[in-house]
């Protein structure tokens, strides 16, 4: 097994980096396809494949937030929103901490008091705080470092999680405290930063922005509009009607002209001119607030947090949009699905599904074996989907049928491989005490997967993932 995973290493570490874009939030067409990939490596059922590289340690999840990697070339960039306790001050355990409704045994009600409670003391809390803002450049070969740039951030509810976009040289990013920054992709020096208006105490805005016509677009509490060159705000939308900070929007191209779609208030979806903001139409898609839509053509997909809410699909024209079908057979608060070769993927309760893109007919559908699945969004290369939550599961984009071509997890060396390979390799079944044999096999395996609810990001063959220490890269061509 070491002689394997030596061997592998070896490969990864020497394979040519091919120029490649993964420029922003899912993707060149933010639809999570990876167009033009490579052809990739099938993982055999006792392979393991080690990372090329393993960043420097970097804040993860609650200490860093969700953000998504980019690469634009031999450069991968990731942004992140951390928190540090100050040195000299010390906090008591929290009289509010955070609990979820379903294990609180609260009524709606007395949570909802709970929350305001809660909020309060955490803002009280965050004095003992310092925020930073930072972005990183990393070498897409090796992973080193190339530079940092720090900056010093406000507190938000939860660390901020926006992914960058980068556009004709400049990185643009959403950080906490309605703060946009646009820096240089070479350098990381900054351009302009505007604070877009409107009240603000803690709320997280994840949103990622969007580039039409040299308009950067998101919701930041409602939708807005910046000047990419300036920073300046050239339009906002209706802070009721566009009020919105999860989703991300994404441009349609239609007749050879960048349009805007956006989910907004009251499970709508709405289509904006990019330079003036001027609404076009909206259609109440029953789409959630977190999740991503889905452009394939002149078609939109939607997915809803209910199953109520479910799959939709709708023919778009710039008067408006019909729809097509509706699936209600799964939903998920924030994922994303993908479609590929006129088949929609998507996850959750649980649940993988393939339907026609076209009639919304499932095609097939598959368990999961995931604890928790949820929020991570899909995504594709070369006619293979991937799914990262608690490790990663790759299956064909086939309609015919589920064909699972990998299902792996990761160790705290970023090794993935099969379960059994790992615990073959940890001798779990030499360890005579069954509490202490998988205590081993959690410590060392099952504690060490991708960040949850960050979507990895693959471009030329390369996936980059978020790991609890760091961002890893994996050679996944021959």
């Amino acid at each position: 097994m070491r002689t394997l995973l030596s061997a592998l290493l070896l490969l990864c570490l020497s394979a040519p980096l091919a120029a490649g874009s993964w420029p922003q939030w899912r993707g060149p067409n933010r639809d999570g396809v990876a167009p033009d990939s490579p052809p990739l490596v099938r993982l055999g059922a006792d392979a393991a494949l080690a990372p090329a590289w393993v960043s420097e340690p970097l804040p993860s999840e609650f200490d860093g937030g969700w953000g998504c990697p980019i690469i634009a070339g031999d450069r991968v960039y990731l942004y992140l929103h951390s928190r540090k306790r100050k040195a000299d001050v010390k906090l008591p355990p929290p009289k509010y901490p955070w609990m979820p409704i379903e294990k609180s045994g609260m009524t709606p009600q007395e949570y909802q008091e709970y929350e305001v409670k809660r909020r309060d003391e955490d803002e009280e809390r965050a004095k003992a705080e310092v925020f930073t803002e930072t972005l990183y450049c990393l070498d897409a070969t090796t992973g080193k470092t190339l530079w940092s740039k720090p900056r010093p951030s406000v507190y938000s509810r939860f660390v901020q999680s926006s992914t960058p976009v980068l556009d004709d040289g400049r990185i643009v990013v959403q950080g906490a405290g309605r703060m946009v920054r646009c820096m240089d992709a070479t350098t990381g020096d900054l351009f302009w930063e505007t604070r877009v208006p409107g009240e603000y105490r803690d709320e997280i805005f994840p949103s990622s922005f969007a580039v039409a016509e040299g308009v950067a677009v998101a919701l930041v509490g409602h939708l807005v509009g910046l000047d990419m060159k300036t920073g300046d705000v050239l339009w906002q939308g209706d802070k009721s009607a566009t009020r919105g900070s999860y989703s991300s929007p994404v441009v349609w191209m239609h007749q050879g002209k960048p349009l805007i779609i956006a989910n907004v208030a009251g499970q709508f979806t709405a289509c904006f001119e990019p330079r003036t903001g001027h609404e076009l139409w909206r259609v109440r898609s029953m789409a959630g607030s977190m999740s991503t839509p889905v452009i394939t053509g002149d078609r939109l997909i939607t997915y809803g947090p209910s199953r109520r809410s479910g799959l939709r699909a709708f023919e778009l024209t710039r008067e408006g949009a019909r729809e097509l079908w509706a699936y209600n057979g799964m939903q998920d608060q924030g994922s994303s699905p993908v479609v590929v070769a006129g088949h929609v993927y998507a996850q959750g309760e649980r649940r993988l599904a393939c339907l026609d893109a076209n009639t919304g007919e499932e095609k097939w559908a598959a368990q999961l074996t995931q604890r928790s699945p949820q929020f991570t969004s899909l995504i594709a290369a070369d006619g293979k989907v991937l799914y990262a939550c608690e490790g990663l599961l790759w299956f064909a984009a086939d309609a015919t049928g589920f064909r699972q071509i990998a299902d792996v997890k990761l160790d705290e060396q970023g090794v993935i491989a099969t379960e059994a390979t790992h615990r073959n390799r940890l001798k779990i079944d030499e360890i005579t005490d069954e509490n202490e044999a998988e205590k081993h096999y959690r410590n060392k395996v099952d504690r060490h997967g991708p960040v949850p609810c960050s979507t990895p990001a693959i471009a030329d063959g390369r996936l980059y993932v978020r790991l609890k220490k760091g961002l890893a890269c994996y050679v996944l061509t021959q």
